[in-house]
C-alpha cells in the first residue's frame, strides 16, 4: 500500500511539481520514498508503506532488468497483487525472472512476458503507472472494483498529472490546479453524501474509472486509448444444485481469505461482531494464521454497541482482541485531524479513521475488513425495502396515498416515503431515494440544481441510463446488488476506506471483493441470497459450522457512529454543527444559500426527526474541506 503520482508530457518545472506531489503523498508511505525521471517528459513519484518484501529491494519507482540492447521499463504501484506467487511461478516456467520478492517486480516481468493484457491476470487491488520505454507509452491502470483510487488532472496544455489522492493534486498550488468547486459534484454530494461518478469536488480533476487501462504518449501526453478490461457479469449462470455451489464457493472463499492474509508486516481484522467480519475471523483462524489481532470500536451509548458480540467472537477464536472506546469528547478532541484526512467531502468513513488509528497504535500495518459482504449476499435493508416499494408502481393511486399519509409522519422514514408522490417507481429510483441524504426540496433550499444532473438523484443522466440498461434482466436481489456495488460501495465506502485507513497509515484489505469471488457469487440466482429466515443464508452456509450460530441469530446492526447524539443539543459536537451552519461566507463562496443551510440546522437542533444527523455532518465536512483547500465557486 503506497502513494503514487506522476507527470506525463511535461518538461518545464517537472521536478518542482514532482516534489510537491511527493510531499502531498508522504503520509501514505512513511517507510520509503522516491522520484525518478525515466524520460525527459515522464516523472514518477512513490511513497511506500512496506507490506511485502520489507527490504530495500522493494523500493519504488522500480525498473526491471531489460533485455540486452533495451531500456528498462518503470513502474509505481499502489496496492497488492494477491496471486503474485502463482504468477511468479508461471513467469519462471516461461523463462522470465523477477528481481526481489515483492509483487511489484511481478508487474514488470508480466508486462514483458504477456504484454498489455497481463492486467487481466492480476488478482488484487491496485492502481499503477507503468512506463514502456521502448514504445514511449505510459499506462495508467486501476483494479476491477475500484478498491484503490487514482486521480487525473490535465493542465491547460492537456498534459496529464496523476496521484493517489485529490489533496496531492490540490497541493500543487492554484497556479497548477485551480481550487474551483464543481457545482455538479456539490449537488451529488448533497444528494448522496459523497461525490458520485468520475467527477470530483474540484472542477477539472477526475477519477480513473475502475477496471480501466488508460494509455498516453510519453512525449506529448496525448491520450492514445482507453480500455475497460472487466465488468460485473450480468448473466445468471445455469446454476447446479445449491449444495454443489455452496461447496465450490466455500473453497473459493477460503482460498481468497488465505491470499489476503499474505503479509510480511503485522496484520489484524476489524471485527464488528456481525456476520461478515466474524466470517473472516473464522476463516483466518481455520487457515492457521497464528497470532491474530482483532479490533472493535465501541461508544459511550451501550445501545449503539456490538462490543460484547465482538468480544465473544474473539474469545471463541482465540484472537488478541482490542476494544477501542470512543466518546463524543474524544471525537471532538480528534475531529480536526479526522477532517484533515478527508480527500473528498463525505458523511461516511470516520469509523474507519478511528479504528485505523487504533490499529496502528496496536502495532498493525494491515487490517482485513468485511466490506462487500452486505453488497454481495443481500445484507442491507435495501434488498428488502426496494422490491416492496416497487410493487407500488402497479398502483399509482396507492403510491400517492401512501406518500400523502407519510408526509404527516414526523420522522425521516416518513419524509422519504412522502417523496413517493414525486418519484418514478423504478428500482433504481427507489434505491437512490433510500440512500438519499438531502432530498430535492431540501437541495433546492441550498443550491440552484445544475441542469446536467437528474433533479431527483443528483447523478448524471448517463450513469443512470447505463445502470438502468445493465440491470434490466437481473432479478430483484442481483439488481440491488449491482446498485450497491456500482454506486454506494464504489463512490463512498471504498473511497473512504482507502483514504481514512491510509491516514494512519493502515493497508485496508477487503477479501469479499476479490474479483474471482465476486464473479462467482454474482452469477447465482438472487433467490439463494434471500433470508430463509436466516440473514445472508448463502454466506452462512459457505462459511459452515465454524461460524457460531449466535452471529447470524441476532439482528443486523450497521457499523455507524452515533452522530445524532453527538450533534444533538446535549452532544459534544453541537457547537461544531452550529458554527458550520452559520458560516455564511463559506456557503456563499461555494455557491450555496446560507439561509437554507441555517434553516436545516435549526430544524435539526429543535429535534425535527425528519432531518438526519448526517446532514449537519455533511455541512461540517464540506465547510472544513473547502476552508482547508481554499475552494470557491467559479
Amino acid at each position: 500500500m503506497c502513494g503514487i503520482g506522476g507527470l506525463i508530457g511535461i518538461r518545464d518545472e517537472h521536478q518542482l511539481i514532482a516534489r510537491r506531489l511527493l510531499s502531498g503523498l508522504r503520509h501514505r508511505g512513511p517507510d520509503d520514498e522516491g522520484i525518478e525521471n525515466p524520460a525527459p517528459t515522464v516523472s514518477l513519484v512513490h511513497t511506500r508503506l512496506a507490506i511485502l518484501d520489507l527490504s530495500p529491494s522493494g523500493h519504488q519507482p522500480m525498473h526491471d532488468k531489460a533485455p540486452s540492447g533495451c531500456e528498462p521499463n518503470w513502474v509505481v504501484f499502489n496496492g497488492e497483487i494477491f496471486n503474485y506467487r502463482e504468477l511468479r511461478r508461471e513467469l519462471a516456467v516461461e523463462g522470465w525472472s523477477c528481481e526481489g520478492r515483492s509483487d511489484t517486480t511481478v508487474i514488470l516481468a508480466a508486462y514483458r512476458a504477456w504484454g498489455e493484457r497481463f492486467v487481466e491476470r492480476l488478482r488484487g487491488m491496485f492502481a499503477f503507472c507503468l512506463y514502456d520505454s521502448a514504445r514511449g507509452i505510459v499506462h495508467l491502470v486501476r483494479d476491477r472494483l475500484g478498491i484503490k483510487p487514482l486521480y487525473l488532472f490535465r493542465t491547460s496544455e492537456a498534459k496529464p498529472i496523476f496521484a493517489s489522492e485529490l489533496r496531492a493534486l490540490l497541493g500543487l498550488g492554484s497556479e497548477v490546479v485551480a481550487p474551483t468547486v464543481d457545482p455538479r459534484a456539490v449537488e451529488s454530494y448533497l444528494a448522496q453524501g459523497a461525490v458520485y461518478g468520475v467527477n470530483t469536488i474540484v472542477a477539472g480533476v477526475t477519477m480513473l474509472e475502475p477496471a480501466t487501462h488508460l494509455s498516453f504518449d510519453a512525449d506529448t501526453g496525448r491520450e492514445i486509448r482507453r480500455k475497460r478490461y472487466w465488468q460485473l457479469p450480468l448473466e445468471c449462470a445455469a446454476s447446479g444444485a445449491r449444495d454443489a455451489e455452496v461447496s465450490r464457493l466455500s473453497s473459493l472463499l477460503r482460498e481468497t481469505v488465505k491470499l489476503h492474509l499474505l503479509s510480511d508486516a503485522p496484520l489484524g481484522i476489524f471485527l464488528s461482531g456481525g456476520i461478515d467480519s466474524s466470517a473472516l475471523v473464522a476463516l483466518a483462524r481455520e487457515a492457521n494464521h497464528g497470532l491474530l489481532k482483532t479490533l472493535n470500536l465501541s461508544f459511550e451509548f451501550e445501545d449503539a454497541n456490538e462490543n460484547k458480540e465482538a468480544a465473544a467472537i474473539a474469545k471463541a477464536f482465540g484472537t488478541q482482541h482490542c476494544e477501542v472506546r470512543l466518546t463524543g469528547a474524544e471525537v471532538l478532541a480528534r475531529l480536526d485531524r479526522a477532517l484533515a484526512a478527508v480527500d473528498q467531502p463525505t458523511v461516511d468513513g470516520f469509523n474507519t479513521y478511528f479504528v485505523s488509528q487504533a490499529a496502528r497504535e496496536a502495532g498493525l500495518t494491515v487490517a482485513l475488513s468485511g466490506l462487500g459482504g452486505d453488497e454481495l449476499f443481500g445484507g442491507y435493508a435495501s434488498f428488502r425495502d426496494v422490491p416492496r416499494l416497487a410493487i407500488l408502481g402497479r398502483y399509482r393511486s396507492l403510491q400517492r396515498l401512501i406518500g400523502l399519509a407519510a408526509s404527516m409522519v414526523p420522522n425521516r422514514t416518513g419524509a422519504k416515503l412522502a417523496e413517493l408522490r414525486h418519484r418514478s417507481v423504478s428500482s433504481l429510483s427507489l434505491y437512490l431515494l433510500r440512500r438519499e441524504l438531502f432530498m430535492p426540496r431540501e437541495r433546492r433550499l441550498l443550491q440552484a440544481l445544475p441542469s446536467e444532473t437528474d433533479p431527483m438523484t443528483g447523478i448524471s443522466h448517463r450513469v443512470l441510463d447505463e445502470l438502468n440498461s445493465r440491470s434490466e434482466t437481473l432479478d430483484d436481489v442481483n439488481k440491488i446488488s449491482l446498485y450497491e456495488i456500482e454506486l454506494y460501495m464504489r463512490n463512498m465506502l471504498l473511497r473512504d476506506g482507502d483514504i481514512f485507513s491510509m491516514a494512519a497509515p493502515i493497508e485496508y484489505r477487503v477479501p469479499f471483493l476479490d474479483h474471482v469471488l465476486v464473479e462467482a457469487i454474482f452469477r447465482l440466482t438472487g433467490a439463494w441470497k434471500k433470508p430463509d429466515p436466516r440473514p445472508k443464508p448463502l454466506l452462512v452456509d459457505i462459511v459452515g459450522p465454524n461460524l457460531p450460530k449466535a452471529v447470524w441469530q441476532r439482528a443486523k446492526r450497521g457499523f455507524t457512529l452515533p452522530w445524532e447524539r453527538w450533534f444533538g443539543p446535549e452532544g459534544a459536537l453541537f457547537k461544531v454543527g452550529r458554527d458550520a451552519a452559520n458560516d455564511s461566507k463559506t456557503w456563499r463562496d461555494l455557491g450555496l444559500n446560507p439561509g437554507g443551510v441555517s434553516r436545516i440546522w435549526e430544524r435539526f437542533a429543535k429535534g425535527d426527526r425528519r432531518i438526519s444527523a448526517l446532514q449537519p455532518l455533511a455541512f461540517v465536512t464540506l465547510r472544513d474541506f473547502s476552508a482547508r483547500h481554499l475552494l470557491s465557486a467559479a
